[in-house]
């Protein structure tokens, strides 16, 4: 059975969607579930879609689709390694690559170069110009299969990321028989899955909108650990999340949006009756960071919007915002502060900029500056009768996000900044964003680990950094920017890009890196004995998850 959802362009979000609150079905009772044998993953979206691409719609299923479908290549311990591919080969405008035989989809169609063709030409047909971000499938001008395990991917112009972004989860291989009749099932997909990789989805098995079972696929070539089966349970309510994992009535939360930190001391059992484990949370949790942050908390301010336009304002606000406090307390100490948009660990982003650093002071001196010196009965700054009132707009399935900007609501408040908050479903959070029609977003930034370009792509083509960004002089330099480094091997040429970008963004207060996060994994561990991060950390590895006998 398929069930046809209605298709809207899709684009690349760093963020989740939030599903409507719906009951959860197949929890009837605790004692119940604490009984069962499967494996129950809690999860705040819904999922749009089984197919790779249309995961992009919210992050739902985009936790789980390595665990379905596999890719050309793989990223691992800082480099490309063979996925499908066993192989690979490459001149300035060609891209060949020797596929691994014997694979085959769980739908018993064989894994060729013309699967690989097929999918590639249908991922162009799909995406439009959405995946331009991915210019290693949109900028290809033609795709080749050599012979039954060699296909080759043409591109007019040299485009160094190929490797990186085939790499991608979004880039994985379906079954060609999906593709039959004219069929296209990118974006709504919810039949049956026909990938190769570890494990498989039967629709039969599924209740849109509350539960989603992935069995193991038995034809898969690799080693897979993990359990036999598990399901993933929608809970759109991060309070509800919580309590369902105190009950042991799910196992697993994975991702640094599922769970506060504040929930997160909620649910862990006190210290006096239960002995605290090695991670910190109480006999019968356990709490897994990632090792590797590719993410970045980070405030974007809207350089185009009538009141942040003005630079002065812009600068009060990167010194009005206390980030020790913020970390301290709605982080519960668990990040890094950032002074950067990016780690200083990724590839080309360790420009030397100087940080801005806590100044109440300073930040009421500029907003005297720019003529907000009145004050109203409710202590906000006024200029000509109108009050110094921002509106942040953040995710409403990402709790954190909106603990950080009432944190910063507070602090603005303290100089005379009225903050106004207003969560949105993802897609309507990406909209209005575009739209312009705010001055501060919650907007962490995201990328490859060994090159984040797919962040500053972006920038050039859709998305809130856009809109932001439009008002800037510098605007045309920076898209010509991203524009020289994705079409170019040397590297003193992409040094030179990112060290202009990332200074003219951090030299213009458009941004206001908070911290850097980690992904977390909080589990049962009287169900789960282990879990270990992929290399992907935005990925849940189901194969490396070790359940106890």
């Amino acid at each position: 059975m398929e069930v046809c959802m209605n298709t809207r362009k899709i684009r690349w979000i760093a963020a989740v969607s939030v599903a409507a609150l719906i009951a959860v079905s197949g929890c009837k009772n605790a004692s119940e579930v604490k009984g069962r044998d499967e494996l129950i993953v809690g999860e705040a979206v819904d999922f749009a879609s089984y197919d790779p691409i249309g995961i992009m719609d919210g992050l739902g299923f985009s936790h789980y689709s390595e665990m379905v479908y596999e890719t050309l290549v793989r990223f691992e311990n800082g480099e490309v390694k063979p996925a499908l591919a066993e192989r690979w080969e490459h001149d300035e405008h060609s891209w060949t690559f020797y596929l691994r035989r014997g694979v085959t989809f769980t739908d018993g169609e064989p894994f060729t170069a013309e699967a690989v063709k097929v999918n590639i030409e249908k991922m162009q047909e799909f995406v439009g110009d959405y995946l331009g971000y991915y210019g290693a499938v949109s900028r290809i001008s033609a795709v080749e299969a050599a012979d039954e395990y060699t296909v080759r991917f043409r591109y007019a112009e040299p485009y160094p990321a190929v490797l990186q972004e085939l790499s991608a989860s979004a880039f994985g291989m379906l079954s060609p028989r999906l593709f039959e009749n004219g069929n296209n099932p990118y974006g709504s997909y919810t039949a049956d899955t026909a990938g190769t990789g570890p494990y498989e989805i039967k629709a039969a098995n599924c209740v849109a909108g509350q539960r989603y079972r992935f069995t193991k696929n038995p034809q898969w070539y690799g080693q897979n650990g993990g359990p036999e089966s598990f399901t993933v349970m929608i809970i759109p309510d991060a309070d509800s999340r919580a309590l369902a994992l105190k009950a042991g009535e799910i196992d697993i939360l994975f991702g640094s949006y599922q769970i506060t930190y504040d929930m997160l001391e909620q649910v862990r059992m006190p210290a006096q009756t239960e002995p605290a484990n090695q991670n910190g949370a109480g006999a019968g949790l356990t709490v897994r960071f990632s090792d590797k942050t590719y993410i970045t908390r980070n405030l974007l301010l809207n350089a185009s919007a009538p009141l942040t336009r003005d630079k002065q304002v812009r600068l009060a606000l990167e010194y009005a915002i206390n980030k020790d406090e913020i970390i301290n307390t709605v982080l519960h100490g668990s990040e890094v502060k950032a002074d950067t948009l990016f780690t200083r660990d990724m590839p080309y982003c360790d420009v030397a900029l100087p940080p801005y650093q806590y100044d109440k002071a300073r930040a009421v001196s500029l907003l005297e500056q720019a003529g907000w010196t009145e004050l109203n009965g409710k202590g906000i700054r006024m200029r000509n009768g109108t009050p110094l009132q921002l509106r942040a707009i953040y995710q409403s399935a990402k709790p954190i996000d909106e603990q950080i900007l009432t944190a910063v609501k507070g602090q603005l408040a303290d100089i005379g900044i009225d903050l106004v908050l207003q969560g949105y479903e993802t897609m309507t959070w990406f909209d209005t964003g575009t739209s312009g029609a705010f001055e501060l977003s919650v907007n962490d930034t995201y990328g490859f680990p060994q090159d984040p370009h797919v962040f500053l792509t972006a920038m050039a083509d859709d998305g809130l950094d856009k809109t932001s960004q439009a008002g800037l002089v510098q605007k045309t330099r920076i898209d010509a920017c991203i524009a020289g480094m994705m079409s170019t091997v040397n590297e003193d040429a992409i040094r030179d890009d990112y060290r202009f970008i990332l200074t003219t963004l951090h030299d213009e207060a458009v941004n206001i890196p908070i911290s850097y996060a980690r992904e977390m994994a909080v589990y049962n561990s009287e169900k789960v004995k282990d879990i270990t991060f992929a290399d992907n950390p935005y990925s849940l590895d189901m194969t490396r998850v070790i359940v106890w006998p």
